[in-house]
């Protein structure tokens, strides 16, 4: 079975991260059309990448893949108006730019 854009995303996050870009260890949720769920454990060093949901995450995002997708390859910028309606969820956006931000991205 083919895996999909979004497996293929997260397993490339470890070559893509920046030592350094974190101060604080984080984990991070994501669960993308109730479908895929990614467990991302990142620190001055390293970045881990699981498969399925922790409990203990600093930080959830939850979406459609589709609008993850978009906001990972910089074509769509998350407003207020995404969170407000529901788009996206997440417990801090703050700390999702901190995310964004610990990784090299190829634009679109």
């Amino acid at each position: 079975m083919a895996k999909s854009e979004v497996a293929q995303m997260f397993e490339t996050l470890p070559s893509m991260f920046i030592k350094g870009a974190v101060k604080t260890p984080r984990t991070f949720y994501f669960s993308l059309d109730d479908v895929e769920k990614w467990t991302v454990t990142i620190n001055a060093d390293t970045c881990t990448v699981k498969e399925g949901k922790t409990d203990d995450a600093d930080c959830f995002f939850k979406s459609k893949a589709q609008v993850f997708l978009d906001v990972w390859s910089g074509k769509k910028t998350p407003s207020a108006t995404d969170f407000i309606t529901g788009a996206i969820k997440s417990n801090n956006p703050m700390m999702l730019k901190e995310f964004m931000g610990a990784f090299k991205h190829n634009k679109a």
